[in-house]
């Protein structure tokens, strides 16, 4: 008797979700994110343009702080500390995490120019564009990460599809299971497998990735349901039977 893994059609969202369709939605998920940021950081600018106050602030100290990430790489931030008055006299104590460059060319006890807003002295810019590169830069991300999504949205989505115009229209077969092959995707550092096949026609077929426990009761010549579909064929385990 042939094997199935699903007793009604896969929907098609699931399947774009299990053909690599959540990455995609991540991406296009973090696009509004860059798009705020980029806006929060021109309106600052506009506002540094309109009601910014230039003064110098005194290097009072710097220092680098190494950590590491989750990969073990080490990230080196560097930061310097600075002291200035405000037009009314308010001494104001502040921080600026800053490039190497930039740290390197600072010394301590050096006086620099800093422009802040008298409503909010503890908002300050080093440079007149900081805040404007700031926005031009995530405005940039946002577009790069808005194309990334809109290709990686395509191809799973694109496959999605096929299967289920495969499952609908698509010939109905008996393929025989000839194996189970270890892929080099791995999630909680546990292996994909894929279920392998041969077609009437002698033509090879694969499912897509599973755990290696579902796959346990599936043996060699074991019979299993394909659909055929454009250039390839589509296991029934995978996207469900057809419908009726």
């Amino acid at each position: 008797m042939a094997k199935v893994m699903h007793d009604s059609p896969v929907p098609l969202w699931r399947l774009f979700i299990r053909m690599g369709g959540w990455f995609s939605l991540i991406l296009f998920g973090v696009v509004p994110i860059f798009t705020a940021i980029s806006e929060s950081e021109h309106r600052l600018a506009v506002r540094f343009e309109a009601e910014g106050v230039w003064g110098e602030a005194r290097v009072t100290d710097k220092y680098r702080h190494e950590t590491t990430d989750s990969d073990g790489d080490t990230v080196i931030t560097h930061t310097v500390e600075l002291l200035f008055r405000t037009a009314t006299g308010t001494r104001m104590q502040v921080s600026r995490d800053v490039s190497r460059s930039q740290y390197n060319r600072t010394e301590v006890g050096a006086d620099i120019p800093l422009r802040y807003l008298p409503s909010e002295p503890d908002l300050f810019q080093l440079s007149a564009d900081e805040n404007e590169s700031a926005s031009s830069i995530t405005r940039y991300f946002a577009l790069l990460d808005g194309l990334v999504a809109l290709v990686t949205f395509w191809f799973p989505a694109r496959k999605a599809v096929a299967a289920v115009r495969a499952r609908r229209y698509g010939q109905r077969e008996t393929a025989w299971v000839t194996g189970k092959r270890r892929t080099s995707t791995k999630v909680n550092d546990e292996y994909r497998y894929r279920l392998t096949w041969r077609e009437a026609s002698g033509r090879e077929g694969e499912s897509l990735n599973h755990k290696l426990r579902d796959l346990r009761d599936f043996a060699p010549d074991d019979e299993i349901i394909v659909y055929q579909g454009i250039g390839r064929a589509w296991w029934e385990g995978d996207i469900g039977p057809r419908a009726g």
